[in-house]
């Protein structure tokens, strides 16, 4: 515990950061919460929205949970505002996979997307309450109880992963957003509604919009100890939403901190064309059921939880109809790039190499959505998984160049949010673990680079690849060794000769080929097969009958670090490739300060193996226009046998150093067993001489020949 003597009532900021001065209490001690006492002052707000998705002729609010500084609150200072935007903290419906497979055959009533634009008059305030006084009356079952739909946690669960903030200083609000426990309205994935209901919140903490202090919304209440600075954070839907803010261009929203954050939710479940998530949650209905925690509300009726019910069915019916192609009604909305030009704010964008739940060309669109904008923006990438550098709900870090994370975000909202003259805004464009080294950090002063490798294939002829799992002895636990280290009738490997001496890519290899059907039944569509126990309705998404067209002819892209002598590498270790080990290394070893526990420092396990996949894509060859813009998806065509057609295939972005007396191994495949929705028949036959990539690299190196191997 700090000595009471150094606590302050307003933030102290020493070489550039704020300080632990304020004291903390913990806001999830059931009843030993005593809103009299405690430093931290919490309490839950309903901020009025604009919208009546429901349709009960009122206002949707959005439930916020606010914790702050008991000393912003007094009127010694006003406080900004680290706003977490992310339904699942509000509970979620763990039961998604049994859920979809009891609906799949299930008819409702149609819903009409229509409906949602309805407009109904802002509520009338019958009078108002102050933040202390609210907070005295508030008791800790606001915000942390049993999440109903998962035994084994707690709503708003996620209480403590900002403490490291609130003792030096800055408030915190949580939100779930639209569709959850509390608010009102649905989960609409990627929906301009969504985005909306997150925005409604900066404003309130800005000053521009009501808030009240019951479900009812009768008693409004004002943010009076906010300084009206919001900076955006948190981790995959959290890391999301701040960039869907960000580009409705708020004020308020100073900056953003994302972390591996989607910004287009097309390309985040399908690449040109083609499926690229986990087969088992395709659909947007799926995700938007597992946050509707609103469905445990007890007090609505049965027609308000048949609502619900309809109007997630009836989105799954919007997708089917699309396939696995870009569609700009169903997807527009969540291509979060198409608003570049209303960007206002920073970013200080976050994100694993290795993460292979949302992809890293989420990321790069991030990137190039704010240098579009003209705002300051810096890349964070670290060697990691799904994961934030510092996981406070495990307790473990890893350091930063040196640095704790924490204190790096300290610096950056420090500036933005409280004015202090510390330089964050100059830091490196790109911060960047290294893959042969983790305790080495490299800078780069842009993430584009003026240099590129070019690879282009020196045989002749043609390669015929198919999708017979079995004949390739081919499983989700093995493909990627498979793939790297031999050639079969699933892929073709294009070799280069050994390195001699290390060379960095950064950034998007772009494939270009040539192929063709080779044979496949397309008038049964290619005889699908469920392959992954995945529900009747999900499996739909593939049908010719109802999207109208041929779709998911689908080629996997791989390039590999290979070597014949076996090498320590950072990669993951489950079929799902969503876990990396981490080993501690020094206990307490990262620092909170304050009145909060240090976490374990600890560095990513390694494994050793003379392979290493470096970045993959996958791709329908039904879109052959299709490129790195997810709208470039929107055709497709009718494949014919033995008719070839261009391909420009973008693979994820990614930052590797390949080193001396190793080798690329540029992968062409059908089926990837892992991401497969639909196991088809087919046979697809590449031109050879047609193989080339264009691989960007961080110096002048001469291009290289690929040959095929056997």
């Amino acid at each position: 515990m700090m000595n009471e003597r150094n606590y302050s009532k307003v933030p102290v900021f020493e070489n550039g950061m704020a300080q632990p001065v304020f004291p903390f209490t913990d806001g999830k001690t059931g009843a030993d919460y005593n809103p009299e006492t405690s430093s931290i002052v919490r309490y839950a707000v309903y901020v009025e929205s604009d919208y009546d998705m429901d349709g009960d002729g009122k206002r949707d609010l959005v439930k916020a949970v606010v914790q702050v500084p008991r000393s912003a609150v007094e009127g010694n200072y006003k406080a900004a505002t680290l706003f977490e935007a992310r339904p699942y903290c509000a509970g979620v419906n763990e039961d998604g996979y049994p859920h979809m497979k009891e609906v799949a055959e299930k008819e409702y009533r149609y819903f009409d997307f229509a409906d949602l634009e309805r407009e109904v008059p802002a509520r009338v305030p019958t009078g108002s309450i102050g933040a202390m006084e609210l907070a005295l009356q508030a008791n800790p079952s606001d915000w942390y109880y049993p999440d109903k739909g998962n035994n084994d946690s707690m709503v708003y669960s996620n209480l403590d992963t900002f403490n490291y903030y609130l003792v030096r200083g800055f408030a915190v609000v949580l939100c779930g957003g639209f569709g959850t426990l509390g608010s009102d309205g649905f989960n609409y994935v990627g929906s301009d509604y969504e985005r909306d209901a997150f925005k409604f919140v900066v404003e309130w903490l800005h000053g521009d919009r009501v808030a009240y202090a019951n479900r009812e919304g009768t008693i409004q209440t004002k943010a009076d100890w906010s300084n009206g600075n919001v900076a955006m954070t948190g981790r995959s839907y959290a890391g999301t939403m701040p960039f869907a803010v960000a580009t409705t261009g708020v004020e308020g929203l100073k900056t953003i901190i994302p972390i591996a954050g989607i910004a287009d939710w097309y390309s985040q479940q399908n690449m040109q064309g083609a499926q690229r998530y986990w087969p088992k949650e395709v659909l947007n209905s799926f995700l938007a059921y597992y946050c509707s925690s609103r469905y445990h509300d007890e007090s609505l009726s049965e027609k308000q939880l048949d609502d619900m019910a309809a109007f997630h069915h009836e989105l799954s019916l919007r997708q089917l109809k699309c396939g696995f192609d870009y569609d700009e009604e169903f997807w527009g909305s969540g291509n979060y790039c198409l608003n570049a030009d209303k960007i206002r704010c920073t970013a200080l964008i976050v994100h694993g190499l290795n993460d292979e739940n949302v992809s890293t060309k989420q990321f790069e669109m991030m990137y190039k959505s704010f240098k579009k904008a003209g705002r300051n923006v810096k890349l964070l990438l670290h060697q990691g998984a799904h994961i934030t550098p510092t996981m406070s709900n495990r307790e473990y870090g890893i350091l930063v160049d040196g640095q704790f994370y924490d204190d790096i975000v300290n610096k950056w909202i420090s500036y933005y949010l409280y004015d202090v003259d510390n330089h964050a805004e100059d830091m490196p464009a790109v911060l960047v673990q290294t893959n042969y080294d983790q305790k080495k950090w490299e800078t780069a002063e842009s993430w584009e680079t003026a240099y590129a490798m070019n690879l282009a294939c020196e045989e002749t002829g043609t390669t015929v690849i198919d999708t017979d799992w079995e004949a390739a002895g081919v499983s989700a636990e093995n493909f990627d060794e498979r793939m790297a280290l031999q050639s079969g009738n699933m892929n073709r490997r294009y070799m280069t000769s050994a390195f001699e001496e290390a060379v960095t890519i950064q950034g998007t290899v772009c494939v270009k080929l040539k192929a063709a059907l080779k044979d496949g039944d397309a008038e049964q569509d290619f005889h699908p097969e469920n392959r992954n126990d995945v529900d009747t309705l999900t499996m739909k998404l593939g049908d010719s009958s109802i999207s109208g067209k041929m779709d998911d002819v689908e080629v996997a892209l791989l390039l590999c670090d290979v070597c014949d002598e076996k090498f320590d590498s950072i990669q993951s270790v489950d079929p799902e490739r969503n876990t990396i080990p981490v080993e501690k290394v020094k206990a307490g070893g990262v620092i909170n300060g304050g009145d909060i526990p240090a976490f374990d420092e600890v560095e990513f396990a390694t494994v050793h193996k003379n392979y290493r996949v470096i970045t993959r894509a996958f791709a329908d060859l039904c879109n052959p226009e299709a490129g790195y813009d997810p709208v470039t998806a929107t055709n497709s065509i009718e494949l014919k046998k033995g008719e070839y057609h261009d391909y420009h295939i973008y693979m994820n972005a990614t930052r590797y150093t390949v080193e001396s007396g190793h080798r690329l191994a540029l992968v062409i495949a059908t089926e990837d067993p892992v991401n497969c929705l639909i196991h088809k028949t087919y046979a697809v036959e590449i031109e050879n001489a047609s193989v080339e990539a264009k691989v960007p690299v961080t110096k002048d190196t001469d291009d290289r020949l690929i040959k095929a191997d056997e």
